[in-house]
């Protein structure tokens, strides 16, 4: 058995995993500290649901398909990695809106759906007379701090009233989410509507004063060669610390605030703090507790999917004026989103064909992610006929499916996490839980935790070794 007490494990290597390991290289060898750094990968490469693959002259994403410019912390990231050069942000507006069988675009300032202005909610047909009535009187309300936590559909119904958040702004969240908005909290999803709201005593008022947050062209980012650019080049980093094909199948206290990890059930290895950077259903796996079992082995999760079509640009009658298209969860269809990669990315627009991104699957509504991908593209393409009059079959099609990928927070788990990360203090000092949905669902969002967690462990390990 190995004994190395000033070890520290990464258990996990997508985004959140690599940048906590990256922060922990830096501080090692800035301080000159007297630790080992390890990142354990199950599979045979790191980056998660970040997934960039060759398609031609265009590297296409099936995972997580972009940066939002919004936040702060993935550019600031990419800075620091010398990666900026090699960024392209988004064109094409914002996404149309597809309801009553039709494309409407929101021709005037938004934020994910909601707009700015008041008077701005007479425009379009997407609301009846009294939706529009019920949602600029409730610009009028005044604003009441949130002792517990609400499900993200209540605390926007109070803001908008129920026909603007079901037939627009719901299939904007929908599309970060994956989730059901009547079970998901408003702070459990560390959303911005909240934190804005909070801070200005009006959500108009905030968004007003921040017109970098308002939806269009260039709120997102990604590279030229794909979002794996960025999982690369921290791979190639931390090179000489990841090891692939070590599944960590359990935590064991040891002695000393020491801890064995069970690897691929052939292998012991001790550490002295850990960072368990996977999926938030599998920490119940890997540490025998009755309430971290209770908090964490009942999390319900969403399986997404997404294709990828090429069509001939002759072959779509509908086409959007925006970059893509959002679909309320009423309008009966099993697609969440379609995005036109050659319209929001410009420079991926080499070729002849016309390429057609399409998320599907949610909360409640996933099991078509459990078909064959004949069945899931008959499923999907009978809807695009639908959505945007397509009725060729497409040039080639690529799929990919991510099973139980969300996790969704209900209004009772906020507490309830903070319970956990209180017994992991008091009772297992020195690990740490880095995972999607614990402090926000987007790429800024985990490399935000990384760089929290990578300096809380470097601080407790540096006392553990009296530092």
């Amino acid at each position: 058995m190995k004994r190395a007490k000033k070890r520290i494990a990464i258990i996990g290597g997508g985004i959140t995993g690599l940048t906590t390991a990256y922060r922990i290289k830096q501080k090692i060898e800035k301080e000159h500290l007297p630790f080992e750094l390890i990142l354990l990968e199950e599979s045979l490469k790191v980056g998660g649901k970040i997934y960039t693959m060759k398609n031609k002259t265009r590297s296409i994403d099936l995972g997580a398909e972009s940066i939002d410019t919004r936040y702060p912390e993935a550019l600031e990231l990419i800075k620091e990695l010398g990666l900026e050069d090699q960024l392209i942000y988004s064109e094409g507006n914002k996404p149309d809106v597809f309801f009553y069988n039709r494309l409407y675009q929101l021709n005037y300032p938004t934020y994910n759906g909601i707009p700015i202005r008041r008077n701005d909610i007479w425009k379009g047909n997407l609301l009846t007379m009294y939706g529009k009535f019920v949602t600029y009187t409730s610009y009028f309300n005044t604003f009441k701090k949130l002792e517990k936590d609400v499900e993200i559909s209540t605390y926007l119904k109070r803001l908008l009233g129920d026909e603007m958040v079901e037939h627009i702004v719901e299939p904007f969240f929908n599309k970060i989410y994956a989730s059901d908005l009547d079970k998901i909290g408003i702070k459990a999803s560390r959303e911005l509507v909240y934190e804005i709201e909070m801070k200005y005593g009006s959500l108009q008022k905030g968004l007003a004063a921040h017109p970098e947050l308002l939806d269009g062209s260039g709120n997102y980012v990604t590279f030229k060669n794909g979002l794996s650019v960025l999982t690369e080049a921290l791979e190639e980093i931390l090179k000489p610390h990841i090891q692939y094909r070590k599944k960590v199948f359990e935590i064991k206290k040891s002695d000393e605030n020491v801890y064995v990890l069970d690897i691929n059930h052939t292998e012991q290895v001790r550490v002295g703090a850990i960072c368990m950077a996977t999926p938030v259903t599998e920490y119940a796996k890997l540490i025998e507790h009755p309430e971290i079992s209770r908090v964490f082995g009942n999390i319900e999760t969403a399986s997404v999917g997404y294709i990828v079509f090429g069509f001939s640009k002759k072959d779509i009658k509908n086409l959007p004026d925006g970059f893509g298209i959002v679909t309320p969860r009423r309008s009966d269809s099993f697609v969440t989103s379609v995005v036109f990669l050659d319209k929001k990315w410009p420079a991926l627009n080499k070729e002849e064909d016309v390429l057609i991104g399409v998320n599907f699957g949610r909360n409640g509504e996933d099991a078509l992610v459990s078909l064959s991908n004949k069945e899931i593209e008959k499923s999907i393409l009978k809807d695009l006929n639908t959505i945007l009059g397509i009725t060729k079959e497409p040039l080639f099609r690529i799929i990919k499916r991510w099973e139980d990928a969300v996790p969704q927070f209900t209004v009772t788990q906020e507490e309830d996490i903070f319970h956990a990360k209180q017994i992991l203090l008091d009772e297992y000092p020195g690990i740490y839980i880095a995972g999607q949905g614990l402090a926000g669902f987007s790429i800024n969002h985990c490399i935000q935790q990384a760089n929290v967690i990578g300096n809380k462990i470097i601080e407790y390990a540096k006392k553990q070794n009296c530092l």
